[in-house]
């Protein structure tokens, strides 16, 4: 048994903590996660001779979601979008990511100049903070249960589709000059979302990538496209060889079987086609097998996250994407369950009967409150002293990683806000994770 004792008095606002141990229920799946993550720190450590390079460290920015829809245009979500930025400061974060999908920011889609606009004031408060913005522009989820949007894809041709994309692609360019923009890292749930059978070919999603590069004025943004770790890696090699793109992306979740090695092959095959790497979204996903599951079928995966006894876990697996960033000259890291950075839920008799809707809005709430109150779970914590890393001398990257000790702790930063921002707050936030944290963390292995 696994069992993690959290000290006295660290509790997380709304959320009961004394001691967590991993339940029964969980344990074999607990021990085969941990096991995949040793093994593959194993082989990092066979890098660590090597060159040590910089990496910037981002997070996801859950309340600029594009998948969040006309919630964006509330007059609070600004608010809790500064709230996040200011905490994700104090942790030393230095750039946020956050998807801008198709088609929400073209002129026929409802509400477009006020998505204009929002999108312009976000980017606005992350430029006056001076960090890195990562810019993910896929397609939206629209017509599933992780957004309230939808939009018939099969009512235009590719061709419809593609240029509509290109034309979208250049004004977000034009508009919010991010420094990097990702065309689209996981072309197997662009073919779920949309039914393009383009996306399910390298060769026909390197060709639609290069139509969309095709004339395009980047500006100063870095563009860049991808796969995740569990997909085709023919996909990488061709968008590296074939294509202009100045990066290739990649996704990481899955850790079990070559998922996490792939992370190393990916980042080489970059690299010897002149290209730059970012990781810009990650965090463990809670399976032990190689599956395929459809989109809207992994609510039973995805409540596992919530529980505060994963917290160990899930940091020993942020060190590790640190680890292997920092050995494979990956430029930038974005970590994707920010909302775990400020609160979990314990697993008890209540807690374990549920539902993933009724979890979320557990931690959301709690999630709330710390942000306001200026207080962080143990993973939020943790990554704050993974970028305290990046100080030391490259030579100590192995040891000043592995001797950081993951735990369940809170630590209280700042005094607090008023309640009338917490309770703005708390409202965007449940909406986040219901309606549109979540929309790219379904994870499908084949």
């Amino acid at each position: 048994m696994v069992l993690v004792l959290l000290p006295n008095g660290a509790g997380l606002s709304g959320v009961r903590q004394t001691s967590t141990q991993v339940p029964a229920e969980y344990q074999k799946l607990y021990s085969n996660l941990k096991t995949s993550l040793d093994s593959f720190n194993s082989q990092l450590d066979t890098l660590s001779a090597g060159t040590i390079y910089p990496v910037t460290y981002g997070a996801e920015l859950l309340p600029a979601n594009s998948n969040r829809g006309e919630a964006l245009l509330s007059p609070n979500t600004l608010q809790s979008v500064r709230l996040y930025l200011d905490r994700f400061q104090e942790l030393g974060i230095e750039g946020v990511t956050f998807p801008v999908g198709y088609p929400l920011y073209t002129p026929s889609f409802p509400r477009y100049q006020e998505y204009v606009q929002f999108y312009k004031q976000v980017v606005q408060e992350i430029r006056s903070r001076g960090m890195t913005i990562d810019i993910e522009s896929s397609v939206l989820f629209t017509n599933s249960a992780f957004s309230t949007l939808t939009f018939n894809y099969g009512a235009q041709s590719f061709q419809d589709f593609e240029n509509q994309r290109k034309q979208m692609i250049a004004t977000l360019i034009q508009d919010l000059q991010p420094d990097y923009l990702n065309l689209g890292a996981e072309p197997d749930t662009q073919f779920k979302l949309t039914g393009y059978t383009e996306f399910n070919s390298p060769d026909q999603y390197t060709a639609y990538i290069n139509y969309l590069l095709n004339g395009l004025d980047r500006g100063r943004t870095k563009v860049g496209a991808g796969i995740g770790t569990w997909g085709n890696i023919q996909y990488a090699q061709s968008l590296a060889a074939d294509t202009s793109l100045d990066f290739i992306a990649m996704h990481v979740y899955p850790v079990v079987g070559n998922a996490m090695p792939l992370i190393l092959t990916i980042a080489d095959i970059a690299h010897q086609h002149g290209k730059g790497v970012t990781l810009d979204e990650a965090w463990l996903y809670k399976v032990d097998t190689l599956q395929s599951t459809s989109i809207a079928a992994n609510v039973d995966i995805f409540r596992r996250d919530l529980f505060s006894f994963w917290a160990p876990l899930d940091q020993e697996f942020l060190a590790t994407i640190v680890r292997a960033a920092r050995l494979a000259n990956i430029a930038y890291i974005s970590p994707f369950w920010s909302m775990l950075f400020f609160s979990y839920v314990d697993y008890d008799s209540t807690t374990a009967a549920l539902s993933y809707a009724d979890l979320g809005a557990m931690v959301n709430k709690a999630a709330a409150q710390n942000i306001v109150n200026d207080q962080f779970s143990s993973t939020g914590s943790y990554y704050q002293q993974l970028v305290g890393t990046e100080s030391h001398a490259t030579s100590t990257i192995s040891s000043s990683i592995t001797q950081l000790t993951p735990s369940s702790s809170t630590g209280e930063i700042a005094p607090r806000l008023s309640v009338v921002v917490l309770v703005v707050l708390a409202a965007v936030v449940s909406v986040v994770a219901i309606a549109a944290a979540l929309m790219s963390r379904r994870r499908h292995v084949d």
